[in-house]
C-alpha cells in the first residue's frame, strides 16, 4: 500500500505544479495589461520568477518521488537509496527556503505599501483638514489668512 499511496502523492504534486504554473501565467499576464509603476512592476516580475520556480520544483519532487519508488522496488544497494534520498532531501530544503524568500518579499513590499498609504492618507486629511477651516473662515466673515 506504501508504493501505491507515493505514487498517488508524487502524481498530485505534478498535477499540483502544473496548475500553479497555469495559475501563475495568467496572474502575471493580467498584471502585465495593467498600468503601474517601475517599482511595482519589478517586484511581480521576481515575485513570478519565485513562485514559477518553486512550482517547477514541486513538479520535480513529484517525479523524485516517483522514480525513488521505482528504485526502492529495482535497486538493493543502500548507498545508492541514500545518496538519491538525500538528493530529494535537498531538494525540499530548496523548496522551503523559496517559498520563505517568497514570504519575507512579499510581506515586506506589501507592509512598506501600507505605511507609504498610511502617510498620503495623513497627509490628505491634513489637507482636508485646512480646508474645512479655510472654509468655515470664510462662512463666519473672517478674511482668509494669506499663506
Amino acid at each position: 500500500m506504501t508504493f501505491l499511496s507515493s505514487i498517488v502523492f508524487a502524481l498530485v504534486l505534478c498535477a499540483s505544479s502544473g496548475g500553479l504554473m497555469g495559475w501563475h501565467r495568467r496572474v502575471w499576464k493580467r498584471l502585465q495589461e495593467e498600468e503601474s509603476d517601475q517599482e511595482e512592476r519589478e517586484f511581480h516580475r521576481r515575485q513570478y520568477r519565485r513562485r514559477m520556480q518553486t512550482s517547477a520544483m514541486l513538479g520535480v519532487l513529484g517525479v523524485a518521488i516517483f522514480v525513488g519508488q521505482l528504485l526502492i522496488v529495482g535497486i538493493d544497494s543502500r548507498p545508492v537509496l541514500v545518496i538519491y534520498w538525500s538528493g530529494v532531501l535537498l531538494l525540499v530544503l530548496w523548496l522551503v527556503l523559496l517559498a520563505l524568500a517568497d514570504i519575507t518579499a512579499t510581506s515586506f513590499y506589501y507592509s512598506r505599501e501600507k505605511n507609504q498609504f498610511i502617510v498620503d492618507h495623513a497627509k490628505l486629511q491634513g489637507e482636508l483638514r485646512r480646508a474645512r477651516a479655510e472654509k468655515a473662515k470664510v462662512r463666519n466673515g473672517k478674511p482668509k489668512s494669506s499663506l
